[in-house]
């Protein structure tokens, strides 16, 4: 009976080898790839105005404002904790985002960034109610 064991073990182990098998992804055509990725790029990104959305993962709600370089005030979002706000479009040119915490504890921050078409910013709030480097994405 042990023995038997030991072969149905081996047999299960050889069958899974030799059913496996490595393909390189060289061997694929990368141009289908490279079409579908380019597609993309050129449908989400027409010319678009850039966005913006905050991303809250600290403990308190914070304000999220969004402001042109004339002042004018673009938009105004309330981020509970543990939640994110949808993206926001503006006029591209340089844009005031004001993020602005419920507690007193809490320092308010405000970061001005130079935005240009086709370009979106996160602004992540961490578990410690601070605010990190913004993160410009570029669309192609």
């Amino acid at each position: 009976m042990n023995n038997l064991l030991k072969f149905v073990a081996c047999l299960c182990l050889i069958f899974s080898a030799t059913s496996c098998s490595l393909e390189s992804l060289e061997d694929q055509n990368s141009s289908n790839f490279t079409k579908m990725s380019d597609a993309t790029a050129t449908t989400f990104c027409d010319n678009q105005d850039p966005q913006s959305r905050l991303i809250n993962n600290g403990t308190i709600a914070y304000t999220f404002t969004i402001i042109d370089i004339d002042q004018n005030v673009i938009e105004i979002l309330n981020v509970a904790p543990g939640t994110s706000s949808s993206w926001s479009s503006f006029n591209e040119g340089q844009t005031i985002f004001s993020v602005d915490g419920s507690a007193n504890n809490v320092s308010d921050s405000k970061v001005v960034l130079d935005m240009s078409t086709c370009t979106k910013v996160e602004i992540v709030i961490n578990n410690l109610n601070e605010v990190n480097e913004p993160i410009i994405l570029t669309l192609d």
